[in-house]
């Protein structure tokens, strides 16, 4: 109905809203931005999930976040008073696991990012590692050449990581020279803004550095790639064509409702803002119109009085 037409929610009818969020069988909310912030619940948010809940539809979470394991999100949710049912929420961990069961990974993996990559591979007996606390007052040359590689390692995972070094850059394109060494990466979030002017680095920062010094070319799980809901799609527990992607960043969130065939939202408490959008509609470019929302709320809380 508003195909890629950024439609503004609040300037129509509230019966002709209505009617289109009745379409909707499935709705998909990401994490950080549109339900909350860190460790806050975004005002409003909450009540809105669960009001969304209670009218008859399936509810899932769909987040980038890699640093905690499924079962821990979704109890960070419930803490923030979202009724969320078990195995509704999906991560780019999750996505990562899946992948490489379904290819019966048998070697080692390596992990530049948090324990919930790790949790995540634990469930399928995929044996990885990571390696952290690098820093010494060796020279890079030095550092480099008395490095210890460990054998067997077929795929180089890389997030989020609090601990990034240059250390870290090394040791990973020591893995990725070699070809047949897999490298997979949670999502290109770059930046995450916190206010005042402060931004922290993304995963995307850091698969920037490692591609670059490797030469090689990473698969990102991730949103917005639509193997993240494949699965649910293949057997039937959504319809994309009743499905609708509620988010806050254009690249991940919106690129990941065009690819999978969903309908979406922006909703402008998070990363990307209107001038975002603006600048991508009239980028001229294949891209950029796909990551044009097809309608706008300026928070998910507004949703309340049409559902």
């Amino acid at each position: 109905m508003f195909k890629q037409t950024f439609t503004n929610l609040t300037q129509l009818p509230k019966q002709r809203v209505r009617q289109w969020l009745g379409t909707f069988e499935t709705i998909i909310c990401d994490a950080d931005g549109v339900l909350w912030h860190f460790n806050k619940a975004i005002d409003g948010a909450p009540e809105t999930f669960n009001l969304l809940k209670d009218s008859g539809r399936r509810m899932f979470i769909v987040t980038n976040n890699s640093s905690d394991e499924s079962n821990a999100l979704i109890k960070k949710a419930r803490t923030f008073g979202i009724q969320l049912n078990d195995g509704h929420m999906a991560t780019s961990a999750m996505s990562i696991a899946y992948y490489l069961a379904n290819k019966k990974f048998k070697k080692k993996a390596y992990i530049v990012g948090e324990m919930g990559i790790k949790q995540e591979l634990d469930k399928f007996d995929i044996c990885s590692f990571m390696v952290k606390n690098e820093q010494g007052d060796k020279s890079m040359l030095q550092m480099a050449k008395e490095m210890k590689i460990e054998p067997d390692v077929g795929a180089v995972i890389v997030a989020k990581d609090d601990t990034f070094t240059v250390q870290t850059i090394i040791r990973a394109c020591a893995y990725l020279l070699n070809k047949q060494v897999l490298f997979l990466g949670t999502c290109l979030d770059a930046a995450y803004p916190i206010g005042n002017n402060r931004m922290l680095v993304g995963a995307g920062a850091m698969i920037a550095a490692i591609k670059a010094i490797s030469g090689r070319k990473p698969l990102i799980l991730g949103k917005p790639n639509p193997l993240m809901f494949s699965e649910a799609i293949n057997c039937g527990l959504i319809n994309p064509e009743t499905t609708l992607m509620i988010g806050d960043t254009l690249k991940t969130d919106i690129l990941f409702a065009h690819n999978s065939g969903f309908q979406s939202m922006f909703v402008a408490t998070g990363v990307n803002t209107v001038q975002d959008v603006e600048a991508a509609r009239c980028s001229g470019t294949e891209l950029g119109m796909a990551m044009v929302p097809d309608t706008f709320l300026p928070s998910l809380a507004l949703l309340q009085e049409f559902v």
